[in-house]
């Protein structure tokens, strides 16, 4: 206790600055974020805010070029125009993916009631040290992907309420608009958060008070949502309404009807939702084998099947002891049961709504963190001794850190700049279009090129299809074009694709291939060859 008081380590601003570092030299060691969202549109779509080419170009980051670029322009700002190194910009992006850790650690310290200090700092670092060992989280750490940053506003705001409900505190009507702020503003930054956002109503009405409050309590909770949405995606909305003819472009297009992309569907990726109704009991037990049910890459994870057996004994004990009305004895004072009462809904429904709406595994980024927190507190509501949560705790961890296999979504080593792409070799292309065809992420070359290249996409993964506008602002702006200014990027992929051809022919256009000039990157040698019109 005496070396926990000289180091301060009972304050939260010591393990801020611990997690922050510590992390960040982690984001280094696992090396440079070159995954295929960042290729798309994380790089590019930050660069198309900034310089309003919101029409000039068609689609260069395929139908992610229409994704709230706002929480991009730190990264993009950082390398492209103040051009600090990309392993500095690495460090900091990870660090601040630690407070991620840093908020479990902080959540699990107010968890426990009258235990000693040092019980309560060691089962909370054991807490954060397995929340960065997630499958999604170490795939994640120091990237441009966003689950890991959005991630930190959904856990503070639920940090406000349960450092309420740890100091046996009411929660006040302040501390509601506060949470419902931080997830409002992570529901803008990044759409998929709205399931946490949703969570939250679910859950605040868990909290024990009357009706009265619990209306006032939902009531502020759903206005401060509104108002931290609008902060971060309010200027997007108008952006993409005064552009597109749909506010929330490209999403809900059958409903708003914008000319701009197909209109006879909504834009929803349903390729990993459960296909039968084994998976969507027990998903969480598949993802315990390396398998690509919830991701286009391998992974493997354990906590979500120990997380829902524990569920299931603790509600299964719930309703023995409700209906058999053998309650415990003795009060639990190991733990704060309200932040169970808490967390269990926030928890489930979370899960529910993702099993149902997306079943995307990066989007479970949130309950990842969270589940080493659930764990002990399921444990200690079922036997609330301490040695024996610790010792259950520390085994259960140490097996979820054993068995897990992260994503992968590609990295490589640091270099001086980032892309390895040289601009000044690209000044030739002043003026000039350049068409893209396929699916592979290509956004990111278009901020190396003269700012008056334009960038013309003739396939790709949604939005070009025959009859749409952006199908015929791509017509025409080839038919605008000069045959001497007149490109197509070629890459690896398409190159050996027969369709490239045939694709090409039905707009009147052949690749000279005796004019491909290469243009080497880091990631990928591309080759830019001229088209010719028929």
């Amino acid at each position: 206790m005496t070396l926990l008081k000289r180091l301060n380590l009972t304050h939260p601003l010591p393990w801020a600055i611990i997690y922050f570092i510590a992390l960040g030299i982690i984001s280094v060691i696992l090396g440079q974020d070159v995954s295929w969202d960042l290729r798309n549109y994380h790089f590019y779509n930050p660069y198309m805010l900034l310089t309003g080419r919101f029409k000039y170009d068609v689609l260069p980051a395929q139908i992610q070029t229409f994704f709230n670029p706002l929480m991009d322009v730190p990264f993009f700002v950082a390398i492209y125009y103040l051009k600090l190194p990309p392993v500095v910009v690495g460090f900091f992006l990870g660090g601040f993916h630690g407070l991620n850790q840093w908020l479990v650690h902080l959540i699990t310290y107010h968890s426990f009631d009258k235990v000693g200090e040092r019980y309560k700092i060691t089962l909370s670092v054991a807490a954060a040290i397995t929340s960065i060992v997630g499958a999604a989280f170490l795939s994640e750490l120091g990237t441009s992907i966003g689950d890991s940053t959005s991630s930190v506003f959904v856990l503070a705001g639920l940090f406000l309420i349960i450092a309420c409900l740890g100091r046996n505190q009411p929660v006040k009507v302040k501390t509601i608009i506060f949470a419902g702020l931080l997830l409002g503003l992570a529901t803008g930054l990044k759409l998929t958060t709205a399931l946490y956002s949703i969570s939250l109503i679910v859950a605040i009405s868990f909290l024990t008070n009357t009706i009265r409050e619990k209306l006032r309590n939902l009531l502020s909770l759903i206005l401060s949502m509104a108002v931290g949405f609008s902060l971060t995606m309010g200027y997007w909305i108008i952006l993409m309404w005064t552009n597109f003819a749909n506010p929330l472009f490209p999403f809900f297009n059958k409903i708003f009807q914008s000319p701009y992309i197909e209109t006879d569907f909504n834009l929803q990726d349903a390729r990993f939702l459960p296909k039968d109704v084994w998976q969507f009991l027990f998903y969480p037990f598949y993802f315990v084998q390396e398998q690509t049910l919830v991701a286009e890459v391998k992974f493997k994870e354990t906590r979500f099947a120990i997380a829902y057996l524990l569920i299931v004994i603790l509600l299964g004990v719930i309703i023995y002891q409700y209906t058999s009305r053998r309650f415990p004895e003795q009060k639990n004072n190991l733990v704060h049961l309200p932040i169970l009462g808490f967390l269990l809904p926030f928890y489930c429904s979370a899960y529910l709504i993702w099993l149902k709406g997306f079943s995307i595994y990066r989007y479970l980024m949130v309950l990842e963190l969270i589940t080493p927190v659930l764990i002990i507190l399921i444990i200690a509501y079922l036997y609330p001794h301490k040695r024996t949560v610790f010792i259950i705790s520390f085994a259960i961890f140490a097996l979820i850190a054993a068995t897990v296999k992260p994503l992968d979504w590609w990295r490589m080593g640091w270099s001086d700049n980032y892309f390895g792409i040289d601009s000044q070799a690209l000044k030739p292309y002043e003026n000039s279009t350049i068409v893209m065809w396929g699916d592979e992420g290509t956004g990111y070359l278009v901020p190396h090129f003269p700012v008056s290249t334009r960038f013309v996409r003739l396939r790709g993964n949604m939005g070009v299809s025959a009859g749409t506008l952006m199908r015929k602002n791509a017509e025409t702006f080839i038919a605008n074009t000069p045959p001497e200014s007149l490109y197509i990027l070629q890459t690896d992929f398409n190159k050996k694709s027969p369709d490239i051809v045939e694709d090409l022919a039905k707009e009147n256009l052949v690749i000279d291939f005796q004019s491909c000039q290469p243009f080497p990157t880091k990631i990928e040698n591309f080759n830019l060859c001229r088209l010719q019109k028929k």
